[in-house]
């Protein structure tokens, strides 16, 4: 069976909005808009500490391996979690994907800029596959776009995470960092289709 033709790909290495990080740590993270209906994401956490990614806290259930529906929750950003942004071109409305290592996600529709924040149904829930070795982590999901997002519209996008390494704390990682605090939800920082 053929694949479905690709009408937008994206892969970029993520920066951290925190100084002092381990100067090894790297993220990466890619996106997949097929005309098919469906969003694929990619996440790479990378370190070349000899520790590895010991200290990186994933929520507990974690899916080394296994492909998951996982559940919708709220507040999956105050740990490890893995995000993308979505903007129709030209429209104040956006949506937050938020993606764990345990299986579970959430989506939300905003009407403008951090305002009116509605969980947005989906028909199925995303499909999320965890992978994790001693130096590397990546999460892979598959999510469905429709019936929520207009067919054919590419959309503005951002990509970034939360890394959450215990004692040290949370670093936020995002394709940039124009503000004077990390903001995921700034449209500056999305590109545009």
């Amino acid at each position: 069976m053929p694949r479905p033709a690709v009408m937008l790909r994206q892969a970029s290495r993520l920066v951290p909005f925190e100084g002092g990080l381990p100067s090894g740590l790297k993220v990466s993270a890619e996106m997949i808009w097929s005309r098919d209906g469906w969003l694929e994401l990619s996440y790479g956490v990378l370190t070349s500490s000899s520790s590895g990614l010991a200290d990186l806290v994933t929520p507990d259930g974690l899916i080394d391996g296994l492909q998951t529906n996982g559940e919708r929750r709220d507040g999956l950003w105050t740990t490890t979690c893995f995000e993308a942004f979505l903007a129709l071109p030209g429209c104040p409305d956006y949506w937050e994907i938020n993606l764990s290592a345990s299986g579970d996600w959430a989506l939300y529709r905003f009407d403008a800029y951090r305002q009116g924040q509605h969980p947005q149904d989906l028909a199925e829930a995303p499909l999320i596959r965890l992978r994790r070795w001693h130096h590397q982590l990546r999460l892979d999901a598959r999510f469905p776009l429709t019936p929520w997002w207009p067919e054919q519209i590419c959309p503005d996008l951002a990509l970034s995470c939360v890394l959450d390494r215990g004692e040290a704390g949370l670093s936020h990682w995002a394709l940039r960092h124009p503000q004077h605090q990390a903001d995921f939800h700034d449209r500056s920082t999305f590109l545009q289709a």
